[in-house]
């Protein structure tokens, strides 16, 4: 494990002042900048997070650093070390294949949901989305791809109404996310993904919660499978923990 601390650069501004004594908020505030750190590459995995430096420049107090650090360690994507301190958790590729298998699980549980609950307006934004994402995979815009494809899918869940849902499926992605961002150098099939973007939605469209769920389940396993044949053949191997 790299022992090397995670030094942030910035102003204390970049949590708003207004929230700094405001219980929950601050520490939701403060759970979010330190999201971001890791799921943009800020904080590689193995990496320590200075807690000290974190509180200066944000200036918030350890209280409230410590128990967005907390959250996040129960969301999985940071690990607590007793007389060592903070470190960003490596998702090896055991515990990747688990996160997407119960990623699926939840889609074809949100497709379902989505026909009872999904309304016209809802449909065209996703349609909207769909649309873009069908313009960026023309213009081989990659990165503006993965934005709009990672926005689509929060959409899904968020219009299934369901807060635990919705909630399990952020810690999953979460993870997922970190996970490619330290061991793919591959975004994987687009063109594939387009054509099962669009299933889901002719599917909604039908208001056909079976065809629906098994869309969105698949999409999810398709992915999964993509995510396989972009890791070189030599990092395949899972062993008994996940790793």
């Amino acid at each position: 494990m790299e022992n090397r601390n995670v030094v942030i650069a910035g102003p204390a501004e970049s949590v708003n002042p207004i929230d700094r004594d405001a219980g929950p908020t601050l520490v939701f505030a403060i759970e979010k900048l330190l999201l971001d750190l890791i799921l943009t590459g800020g904080a590689p995995a193995g990496r320590k997070l200075n807690e000290n430096e974190l509180a200066r420049k944000w200036g918030v107090s350890r209280t409230a650093l410590r128990e967005a650090v907390r959250r996040l360690e129960q969301a999985g994507l940071v690990t607590i070390i007793q007389n060592r301190g903070v470190f960003v958790r490596r998702i090896g590729l055991g515990e990747a294949l688990g996160l997407f298998d119960v990623h699926a699980g939840l889609a074809r549980t949100a497709g379902r949901l989505l026909c009872n609950h999904i309304t016209a307006s809802q449909l065209t934004e996703l349609e909207t989305l769909h649309l873009e994402m069908v313009a960026a995979k023309d213009n081989f815009e990659s990165d503006k791809y993965y934005l709009i494809n990672a926005q689509f899918h929060d959409m899904l869940m968020k219009y299934t109404r369901n807060i635990r849902l919705i909630a399990f499926h952020e810690m999953i992605s979460n993870g997922l996310q970190t996970f490619r961002l330290h061991n793919l150098q591959s975004g994987g099939q687009i063109e594939a993904s387009v054509r099962e973007h669009g299933k889901i939605i002719d599917a909604l469209k039908e208001r056909n919660p079976e065809k629906a769920a098994q869309a969105f389940e698949q999409h999810v396993l398709a992915g999964k499978q993509r995510m396989l044949d972009a890791i070189p053949a030599d990092s395949l191997t899972v062993d008994t923990e996940g790793n």
